[in-house]
This record gives structure tokens, sequence and C-alpha cells, in this order.
């Protein structure tokens, strides 16, 4: 048990996607293919012929200054689908002080990775996938850089449902931010989703962070109080909360072929970001794509937590 469940490695914007199509759906879009190919920034088994040759930028704002963007381009290079993609976050711009509160000027703060995703492997529905990455973070006069890679095994049948195993952000700092090297993202997950057959609705679930099984930390909250000595006592997370907060869900709906509605959610998000005596809706994600013959829309928006949600438009072009 942790007194925290993150801060225990470095880069950990490389776990999610910018897009908001898969933002929209808890960060859950591993198994269904989709008509635009930044879907596969995540998987790059997801490109298909349709998503091919579509440039991809996108916007998101987290509040108090903190940018996301996202720009991908799907194209085929010797008869191989690919995926390029660009992520940045900037944190904004800091004032700077010695110990003294002595203005030393301002400084930047952002993260920045390159990601190219393909197929490598394809046979009777089975298909293996890998994305390459090079990360830079930059912190003041503080600057790192790393490289890792996913390594997506996906099993497509006829019929029945889609399965994903995915290795994501084994890799290693190539140079540090001080004099210790620390852990990239490690995630390993499993996926499962499908489409019902007579409905236009398809669902997916995913387990993820397989490698850490106890996801909880000391929480605060949860003590119990002896009545007489006023001792206090850490309470256990029960099992079933420690095993909901390996999973996350998305539905989506797809009454046209110009709609796509989503809805995602992650018990973790919900769990880490609640607060006692108060409802919350944190963990919840929602979205709408439009598609149009030579570009499409997504909008998403995630309910982080009781202080501020967090939205992402994204667009499209067909070339």
């Amino acid at each position: 048990m942790f007194g925290q469940s993150g801060g225990n490695s470095v880069f950990s914007f490389l776990d999610r996607s910018i897009f908001a199509g898969a933002s929209a759906l808890g960060n859950a879009a591993y198994v269904h293919e989709g008509r635009v190919g930044a879907f596969a920034v995540q998987n790059p088994l997801l490109l298909t012929d349709s998503s091919l040759y579509q440039l991809e930028m996108s916007s998101g704002s987290l509040g108090e200054g903190i940018q996301l963007l996202q720009g991908s381009y799907s194209f085929e290079l010797r008869g191989l689908p690919m995926i390029a993609s660009a992520q940045t976050i900037q944190y904004g711009v800091f004032n700077g002080t010695d110990q003294w509160g002595n203005s030393m000027g301002q400084f930047y703060a952002g993260d920045l990775a390159f990601t190219l995703g393909t197929e490598l492997f394809s046979w009777n529905g089975i298909r293996l996938g890998a994305t390459a990455k090079l990360v830079n973070g930059t912190y003041e006069s503080y600057q790192s850089w790393a490289v890792a890679s996913d390594i997506s095994l996906m099993y497509r049948g006829s019929t029945g449902p889609n399965y994903a195993f995915i290795i994501k952000n084994a890799g290693t700092q190539l140079t540090t931010f001080g004099e210790t090297y620390e852990p990239m993202p490690l995630n390993i997950l499993f996926a499962v989703g499908d489409k019902l057959a007579h409905a236009p609705f398809r669902w997916t679930f995913v387990i993820d962070q397989l490698q850490r099984p106890n996801l909880g930390y000391d929480d605060p909250n949860m003590v119990s109080v002896d009545p007489v000595s006023g001792t206090t006592t850490q309470l256990d997370m029960s099992t079933l909360n420690l095993a909901l907060r390996h999973l996350s869900g998305s539905l989506e709906f797809l009454p046209t072929d110009r709609l796509h509605l989503m809805l995602g959610y992650n018990f973790r998000r919900q769990y880490e970001m609640s607060l006692p005596g108060r409802r919350t809706s944190g963990g919840f994600s929602m979205g709408a794509g439009l598609y149009f013959n030579k570009f499409h829309l997504h909008f998403a928006n995630e309910l982080r937590s009781v202080a501020g949600r967090m939205n992402t438009l994204s667009l499209s072009l067909k070339f």
C-alpha cells in the first residue's frame, strides 16, 4: 500500500490519447476500428483502408493554463498501414524566484512525444502491432529524453468479441532530469469489446495496470478512531474497491453514418477524485463525433473532479 497512486513514473501523459474520440470513451478505445485514423494512436491495429490518409488535430485544456495538443497522420508505406503522431502538454510559464523570493525571470515547463505505429504481422485473425516513441520533458533548465514502445496483440474473429492485449510504454530514459533514472509509465492491459448484432451499439471493457495488482493507497479519510483512547487505525480498502480500480468501460451509439455518440467510465478516476460527504461525477466522460465527406469533428467532455472538467476538440481532414 502506498501513500498515493500517482507519481511512480515519469512522463505519465504517455498513457492517454489527446484525441477527443478516445477521451470520450474514457481512454478505452483499444478494440474497435473507427473512421478516424487517430483512434490508432493507442493501438495501430485499428487502422483500416477508410481511415488512412487523414490528418488529425486535437486541442484540450485542463484549466490553470495547462494545454494539451495532438496531431496525427495515418498513411501507408510499402503496403504497411502507419500512424505518426506528436503530442505535447504545455504546463505554462512560471515565475522563478530564489530562496529569498527575488525574481529570476520566467521559465517554461512542458512534455513532448513523437510516435510511429504500424502492424507487423497478421494471420488467421491474430494481429501484432508496435509503436515507437521518442519523449522529451523540459522544466526550466532541467531536461530529459526517453524512448518507449507499445506492443499490441489483437484477435478479431468473423463473429464474436474482439480482444486486445497491449504492453504500453515499455522503455527507459536516455537522459535524466537529475541523477536518478525514473521508470516509464508501464501499463499492461487487456481489452474486450463487441458490437450488438441487432442494434447500433458497441461496448468495451478494459482491465489495465495488470503488472501492478494493488492500486490502493493509504487514504487519510479511511481511518477508525477508538472512542476511549483516541487512537486512529488505518482501514484497508475492500477487495472489490481494489479490483474495480483496474476497470474502465465505454458504450458507443452509432445511429447513422454521420453521428457517433460515446460514453465512458473509469472507476479508478472516480475513486481517486471523490471527496468525503460529496457526490461527484469524476470518472465519467462523454462525447460526440460528426462525420462528413472530407472532414470529421469530435468533441469530448471529461468529468475529472468537483474542481473542473476537461474539454477536447478534434478535427480530422481526409485527403
